[in-house]
Formats: C-alpha cells, sequence, structure tokens
C-alpha cells in the first residue's frame, strides 16, 4: 500500500480509468514518465554470487550506505551473461519508449554494487551523462524493499490537501522489488531507498547506459553518429 501521507503510492492500486467515471468526458495522460520492470529469468550462480559478496569488502561510503569500489563490475567475464540479459531488456526499454528511427541500440557503461543495510538508505539522486540507468536486484525483501520514485515536473501554484493519490496527482510512486527483479527508467528519473526495514542486507547492481548509432536527423541539423 503506499504512504498518502507523504504521496507515496503503489502503481497496483490505480487504475488509468478509474479517473474516469463520465461518458461525456475524458481525462488523457501525456507526457507519462516510463518505467520497465523485468525479471532476471533465472538464478544467480555461485560464482556471481562469491563475486559480488567479494566486491562487498571493498567499498567506499556512500549517502546513507556504501557503493562497491569497481565502478565496471558488469564487465568482468563473470558477469557476462547478466551484462547480456540486461542490456537486451534496456534495449527492449529504448524501442518500446523511443522507437528510434534509425539504427541506434544502448550499451551500458558504468555497473556498480549498493550494500544498504538494515537501518541504512540510498539518498534521493538521478544519474548524470547516462541515457537509460536501472537496477538488478540480488537480494531484496519482496514484503519490505522498495524502490521510490519522483515526480520533479509537479509544479503547483497552489496546495491542495489530496484524499486520493493518482497518477496525475502523486509526487511520488513506489514499486514493490525482490532478488532478481530488473527496473529500468529515464537516467533523468530522481529514485531514493529509504530506511531498510528488512533484517538482511539489500544488495543492488546499478547500471547506466549510452547510445551508439545514428541520433538525431540531418535535415534538423540534429545528426549525430555515435
Amino acid at each position: 500500500m503506499g504512504n498518502l501521507e507523504n504521496g507515496m503510492t503503489d502503481v497496483k492500486n490505480i487504475k488509468n480509468d478509474e479517473a474516469i467515471d463520465d461518458d461525456d468526458s475524458q481525462l488523457a495522460m501525456i507526457f507519462p514518465k516510463p518505467v520497465y520492470l523485468t525479471k532476471l529469468k533465472r538464478s544467480f550462480t555461485e560464482e556471481e554470487l562469491s563475486y559480488m559478496k567479494e566486491l562487498e569488502n571493498e567499498c567506499r561510503p556512500n549517502e546513507g550506505n556504501r557503493t562497491s569500489a569497481n565502478h565496471y563490475v558488469l564487465q568482468k567475464p563473470i558477469m557476462k551473461d547478466i551484462n547480456r540479459i540486461i542490456t537486451k531488456e534496456v534495449n527492449n526499454f529504448l524501442q518500446k519508449v523511443h522507437a528510434p528511427l534509425y539504427n541506434v541500440e544502448a550499451y551500458i557503461t558504468q555497473s556498480w554494487l549498493n550494500y544498504t543495510k538494515p537501518g541504512q538508505f540510498h539518498h534521493k539522486h538521478s544519474h548524470a551523462n547516462s541515457f537509460i540507468s536501472g537496477v538488478l536486484y540480488i537480494n531484496a525483501d519482496p514484503e519490505m524493499d522498495k524502490i521510490y520514485m519522483f515526480n520533479d515536473s509537479i509544479k503547483y501554484m497552489f496546495s491542495l490537501q489530496t484524499e486520493n493519490y493518482n497518477v496525475f496527482n502523486s509526487p511520488s510512486w513506489w514499486f514493490p522489488v525482490s532478488t532478481g527483479d530488473i527496473v529500468i527508467f529515464s537516467s533523468d528519473t530522481v529514485h531514493m531507498v529509504q530506511t531498510v526495514e528488512a533484517k538482511e542486507t539489500r544488495i543492488s547492481l546499478a547500471f547506466n547506459t549510452f547510445l551508439k548509432g545514428t541520433i538525431g536527423h540531418e535535415d534538423s541539423l540534429t545528426g549525430l553518429q555515435l
């Protein structure tokens, strides 16, 4: 369930047509913020888990938790198959959301592990110098763990007390997450992890991407080969 006081709403609790109850009226959503939810669809191997556990011994402090000193985790040969799966899903997002005219694809640039112990949190942030970002959950409690997204486009001239939060008036949104889940979003999406209440360390693998191929259009003087 969402926290109505903070405007943090569970995506599963709202249907788009609930806001439309008049046959003579239409309420449309424009410029939505896309979030792509999928799963790894396989278990982690012992070698992969051992490698990611090993990286926990070499971390740097982050705001609220710890981050692996290795910022290219998915380039390790042992992570090759996970890299392949994530890259495929990122490009599914690219095609579904952006539907590029020319041949262009996304590839993973930096990738790192976040270790958030009970009582710790992951600060509110977005990802610069990246086009699409995302998270693969290595260890997450489906009953307790969530990822929070924030709508920075909401700028109210007036403050109204909201009775029911929905996709139009919610300043934030959360999704429950569990081990093996992959969440992909535009890199400018502000997100965070609230204080972890689960009993085990929440481990997530975050990644950034960039594009290669043809973007823009020569006739509009925006053409660029990457």
